[in-house]
């Protein structure tokens, strides 16, 4: 093992921790659904040892119906409990884990013998990663996921060298925490497992012949302690079952349209049956993540086309991971490959499967693959005549580039998507919590959007951070007293003494409201529209 530069660390946790704390509670612009459901249910644990619907320390949270995994709620658990309600407690887990991610992925490297600088450039490649960046600044579980992933893979690697029975240990309970951290890991993390004990069968029955059998029995149990509730989930409850058929791509509308209720004849049966169809569109799913376009111009959609925007690498990595590639090739050792090979083909795989296209959350189990050729790239750029000033090149492309992402991040994308991160529930709940002593009854409209209401969202998630809602009082009503979630229905509506509306431009189009009543307005950041706050007569 290369000896390791306790400097190197030192900057790389300050860096990568600083990226993804600063102004968290700001940007992204506003607490998505998901990121509010986690919230609140960790916040319920915390205070009865109960999610939202009541279940007492639940093995997956089902929230809204989509059964949440359960490691970033209880993670956050105590956060809340300490910070309360808000966007730092919610995004606190999310920024640690990834911020720590890059300090992980430099101990793994030195572990497969890259030396010290190379390993160091690999890791602040990572730390300012956009891609990684931006997942890790607001609560998504798969943050939490690659965290586990990156620490199971670098236990098992000294186990592989070091044989030491501790170091197996804590793959099992790294590589079984990831799974349970986020669904595309499901299927990722068992296939990865499978092709490293399959790729090193050899060794590692050596390894476990000179392992203690009460240290294989310990891990065979912590092993089964968190397989068997997974195995339970998914055959014994709609948890894993649901959630799987929520996101199929099965339910994409493209593919459903494309297949045969009836054949027509014997060739189409065989020829072009809807296997075949089904087959056809994953795989051209699958090859959209090799789109170069995706990879380094448009695959963080930060903005609509033919605006600047950023892939889920940087256009340098393309010359960057061609180097390293072919001093992997060339000069690397077998293992080092095969583990590339296997990753990077894996990688998109869990994505594919589901609904949407080119989605950069659900990919992100493909990062792993590039940490390998970026590290044998910067191995051989460390070696070469004009070291110095091609590596100081690069460090002056990677930090004007994550001057780039700062400005796309904070000014762009919250100008162009704030809608889609349901900007307007937050500033709606709060006025609606502190003044609803004054009003008989509210009325949040569910559907929002800046061209239409295109879009359901869960306006009480909003309401019960704001309103600091007791867990115990809604575990038992699902209700939040005098505030009511539906479209307004102007009609009958404004009728009824002293309630207030917060309902969209849409669901008032063809009503005439007189203006006064019209007591506050809530904008997206591009100007349009958001909610307006209308209060009905008195008498």
């Amino acid at each position: 093992m290369k000896k390791i530069n306790r400097l190197h660390l030192v900057v790389i946790l300050v860096f990568s921790l600083l990226i993804r704390f600063v102004q968290i509670s700001r940007y992204p612009i506003h607490l998505s659904m998901d990121e509010a459901a986690i919230t609140y249910n960790a916040y319920s644990i915390a205070k009865t040892g109960k999610d939202e619907w009541n279940q007492k320390f639940p093995l997956a949270f089902k929230s809204a119906g989509d059964y949440k995994p359960p490691v970033a709620v209880y993670l956050t658990a105590p956060v809340v409990y300490v910070f309360g309600l808000n966007e730092f407690s919610s995004r606190f887990v999310s920024a640690l884990l990834g911020g720590l991610t890059p300090f992980i992925l430099y101990l793994l490297l030195i572990e497969i013998k890259i030396n010290p600088k190379p390993s160091f450039f690999t890791s602040l490649w990572l730390a300012v990663l956009p891609w990684h960046i931006h997942f890790s600044r607001a609560s998504f579980e798969a943050i939490t996921a690659l965290f586990f992933f990156v620490t199971g893979l670098y236990f098992w690697l000294k186990w592989l060298k070091h044989r030491h029975w501790s170091q197996l240990f804590f793959f099992v309970i790294a590589f079984s925490l990831s799974v349970w951290s986020y669904h595309a890991e499901r299927l990722y993390v068992p296939l990865v497992t499978f092709y490293l004990f399959l790729s090193r069968r050899k060794s590692i029955i050596a390894n476990l012949k000179k392992t203690n059998s009460k240290h294989l029995i310990l891990i065979a149990l912590v092993f089964l302690i968190f397989t068997l509730p997974f195995l339970k989930l998914t055959f014994f409850t709609p948890a894993i079952t649901n959630r799987a058929a929520s996101t199929s791509i099965l339910r994409e509308s493209s593919l459903a349209n494309s297949l045969h209720q009836n054949y027509h004849s014997l060739t189409e049966k065989i020829f072009d049956n809807n296997l075949f169809l089904i087959l056809q569109h994953w795989f051209n799913k699958y090859l959209s993540y090799f789109d170069f376009r995706f990879l380094f111009w448009k695959g963080l959609q930060f903005t609509p086309p033919q605006h600047p925007d950023l892939g889920i690498l940087l256009p340098l990595d393309i010359i960057i991971i061609a180097i390293g590639l072919f001093h992997l090739i060339n000069h690397g050792r077998k293992n080092h490959l095969y583990l590339f090979t296997a990753l990077f083909f894996l990688g998109p795989l869990p994505a594919s499967l589901t609904m949407n296209y080119q989605h950069p959350l659900r990919a992100l189990t493909w990062l792993p693959a590039f940490f390998i050729p970026i590290a044998y790239s910067f191995e051989y750029l460390t070696k070469i005549k004009w070291q110095k000033i091609i590596l100081a090149s690069l460090f002056i492309f990677y930090i004007t580039s994550l001057v780039f992402f700062v400005n796309i991040y904070t000014r762009l994308f919250p100008f162009f998507f704030s809608e889609y991160w349901q900007y307007g529930y937050k500033q709606a709940s709060e006025y609606a919590c502190q003044h609803q002593n004054e009003y008989a009854k509210i009325i949040i409209s569910d559907t929002f959007g800046s061209d239409g209401p295109l879009n359901t969202g869960l306006p009480y998630l909003y309401v019960l951070l704001a309103c600091n809602y007791p867990p115990e009082i809604f575990q038992q009503t699902r209700n939040t007293g005098k505030i009511q979630y539906r479209r307004a229905d102007w009609a009958h509506d404004q009728y009824e003494k002293d309630m207030l509306i917060v309902a969209t431009p849409w669901d008032i189009l063809d009503e005439h409201i007189n203006q006064k009543q019209i007591i506050k307005t809530i904008n997206y950041k591009n100007g349009k529209t958001a909610f307006l706050l209308i209060k009905t007569n008195e008498n």
